[in-house]
């Protein structure tokens, strides 16, 4: 027991450098710096006289030890969190903390939280936007929304929806559009948080680098998709915000053509808040909406 009162700060460290993979990014969580963090970890090496911790090129990695370590420690320290957010103000077991784009909360996640709310309706969120699509910070929050190829080794993840774009417009227009081509005669809405969007719709359909008749761009997909609707051009529109629309016939494709990328939206965490009450029954929930 003295021995564990000695190193129980030091195993804390260690515990986020295993799961943070990293130094300086458990540092970060820590709110520390990384120099503290090596300190911490040699005073564990010299209590159980044991290396820990070894340079692999750049990077550092466990030891053989470490690995054993690592496991042994993970699930106590585990039980332990849970017991002292259980133990906590019940008000902080019930807070959310969410970074989202604006686009991706008005026309997905917004529309949708009320089946969560039905399930969980004593959770308080608390939702900030963020002004890119390539934001990587998380700054606070619990969870982020991030558009990418997933591949954020360091960061639990799960898989919301791939880019599908598909042009969109008032129903009064759709009878003027009936080829791609036409499309370059109308006035094409850009969302300023991917502007790359026509071009690779147009691109698609063998029509990129070619004259436009007009263009107008827009802060972000949410007011493209309104200002198409209220008569004023095309939007080139994620397929996942639009269904809604699209039933109700407040807008209609304008060419049946859809443009992929290898690109998707994903919410992220940091693994050391994803066994937090709040992250999980959050995850749980978003992992059944499409």
């Amino acid at each position: 027991m003295q021995r564990l009162r000695a190193l129980l700060g030091p195993l804390r460290v260690f515990d986020a450098v295993s799961r943070a993979k990293g130094i300086t990014r458990a540092a970060e969580v820590l709110h520390v710096s990384p120099g503290a963090v090596s300190q911490q970890i040699k005073q564990l090496e010299s209590g159980l006289g044991v290396q820990l911790l070894q340079k692999s090129g750049r990077e550092i990695e466990l030891t053989a030890e470490g690995e054993r370590l690592a496991q042994r420690i993970c699930d106590p320290f585990d039980r332990l969190n849970n017991a002292l957010n259980d133990a906590a103000d019940s008000r902080l077991d019930r807070r959310l903390r969410l970074k989202v784009m604006p686009s991706l909360a008005i026309r997905w996640l917004v529309p949708r939280l009320s089946s969560f709310y039905a399930q969980h309706p004593d959770m308080d969120l608390e939702i900030a936007t963020i002004a890119r699509a390539d934001d990587l910070r998380l700054e606070g929050a619990d969870c982020t929304f991030r558009h990418g190829m997933g591949e954020w080794m360091d960061l639990e993840l799960d898989h919301l929806f791939d880019d599908e774009f598909v042009p969109v417009c008032a129903p009064g227009m759709a009878s003027h559009l009936r080829a791609p081509r036409d499309l370059l005669r109308a006035n094409l809405l850009h969302s300023m948080m991917r502007p790359e969007a026509w071009d690779l719709w147009l691109n698609s359909v063998d029509l990129g680098g070619l004259p436009r008749f007009r263009e107008m761009t827009m802060p972000n997909a949410a007011l493209c998709y309104q200002a198409a609707a209220d008569g004023l051009g095309v939007a080139i529109a994620q397929r996942a915000y639009i269904e809604d629309d699209l039933r109700s016939g407040r807008l209609v494709i304008a060419v049946d053509h859809v443009a992929r990328t290898e690109l998707g939206y994903y919410l992220v965490c940091d693994p050391l808040k994803a066994s937090s009450a709040p992250v999980k029954r959050f995850r749980e929930w978003i992992r059944t909406v499409r």
